[in-house]
């Protein structure tokens, strides 16, 4: 008897700990996190739009509007990132009707150049979106609706109205085949050249075609169009228009390239992806100056079927 209460107590001894491990704890609850909205501001070149998080005090329809709209009258943005509107581009007024908020500008709004326009038209969206009710943006500008490159009104904006850079699914991958034109060994046309790019899928498409092109060529009798050296600062694509900005580089011209072949191997590449019908370049966000001698920077440029050499 006693050698069973023994092993019955040393049974028990060892259960005692491993019941322990199996035992559930309720843990207290963790207070939720505050919301975080983001406000968007320039890059210090003006050539891409900057996130900073957003914690209003009051998550309401009336003070958010009322907040935000005095940050987005401020002229000057901490740090060095640049305030969306130029110092003389003001608010006349701004309204709330069912999801829709319409904000009047003055007339200098219209007097931005079209890539700073269309970065601030993204920021601002993208920015008041958040608020709750609001589903779509409308710009007025002195009460007369905002007009686009082609002189089509601009209407309602949503989320959805501006293609770029994506933070969703930083680390998956998608397989696409694009079409990129190089130049034939005269310099002057353009041979098409079909390449399959795995590439992160928070990559606008646009921005991988860039830097494809600036790889070189990969077909035999092709020839690059760019030095490898070219970056891109940006690049987004809004009213069918792509807006692109380059670093200086992209001027380093390959001998016996004509500039014809140079930028059209870009704006046909990029009107490849299917997404706009004209492409606007800069380089480092300014529009003065000539690709070479005749093709003026910061025109719209459509795609060129004549250099197209067929092989």
């Amino acid at each position: 008897m006693k050698k069973f209460l023994s092993m019955f107590m040393a049974v028990l001894l060892i259960c005692i700990p491993l019941a322990g491990c199996t035992i559930e704890v309720e843990e207290e609850p963790q207070e939720e996190a505050a919301v975080s909205y983001h406000i968007y501001y320039l890059s210090s070149d003006a050539a891409e739009l900057i996130e900073e998080d957003y914690i209003p005090k009051e998550e309401t329809t009336e003070y958010m509007l009322k907040d935000l709209m005095q940050r987005l009258g401020k002229k000057a943005a901490e740090g060095e990132e640049i305030n969306l509107l130029p110092k003389e581009v003001t608010i006349n007024s701004y309204k709330q009707q069912e999801n829709v908020l319409i904000i009047d500008f003055n007339s200098q709004y219209s007097k931005m150049s079209r890539a700073r326009e269309v970065l601030v038209r993204a920021g601002i969206v993208k920015t008041f979106i958040q608020v709750p009710g609001i589903g779509a943006v409308r710009f007025t500008v002195g009460g007369e609706d905002l007009k686009d490159s082609r002189n089509a009104v601009v209407g309602e904006m949503t989320e959805d109205t501006f293609v770029e850079y994506s933070d969703e699914n930083l680390d998956s991958y998608r397989y696409d085949t694009f079409t990129l034109y190089f130049t034939d060994k005269t310099g002057t046309g353009l041979v098409e050249e079909k390449r399959n790019v795995y590439y992160k899928r928070n990559l606008p498409k646009e921005r991988v075609v860039l830097e494809q092109l600036a790889k070189g060529p990969m077909v035999k009798d092709h020839y690059p169009t760019i030095p490898e050296s070219a970056a891109v600062l940006s690049v987004m694509t809004a009213d069918r228009v792509c807006y692109v900005s380059m670093d200086a580089s992209l001027t380093d011209y390959i001998p016996e390239v004509s500039e014809e072949a140079v930028v059209y191997s870009i704006v046909n590449s990029l009107l490849a992806v299917g997404d706009a019908d004209k492409v606007q370049i800069s380089i480092e966000g300014k529009n003065t100056g000539n690709f070479g001698e005749n093709l003026p920077v910061y025109s719209y440029y459509e795609k060129n079927e004549e250099l197209i050499v067929t092989e």
